[in-house]
């Protein structure tokens, strides 16, 4: 494995422990796709740093338990905009 994918699972790791941030928001801020962090983090880092690997673990499964919760709620916002958009638009007379 080369030198700067060990630094980068590294940085990962320990961001999402400092921050609890989802894989998505992390991929998008380091530049990577969410399936080069998903990796760096379940099979890279457990071979690089066990412990960190470790905290990582219970956080991205915490996430697992709660996405349909923040799906619920994407959906709930996503309704609530176009509900909003519609009657703006509507022609008074």
């Amino acid at each position: 494995m080369h030198d700067y994918i060990k630094e980068r699972t590294i940085k990962i790791g320990n961001y999402l422990v400092e921050t609890r941030k989802t894989v998505r928001v992390i991929a998008k801020e380091f530049g990577v796709s969410k399936s080069t962090v998903h990796k760096d983090l379940t099979e890279r880092l457990p071979e690089i740093n066990p412990e960190l690997a470790s905290k990582v673990k219970g956080i991205l499964e915490h996430h697992k338990a709660i996405r349909h919760l923040r799906g619920g709620e994407a959906t709930r916002k996503k309704y609530k905009v176009d509900a909003s958009k519609k009657t703006e638009a509507k022609p008074v007379g």
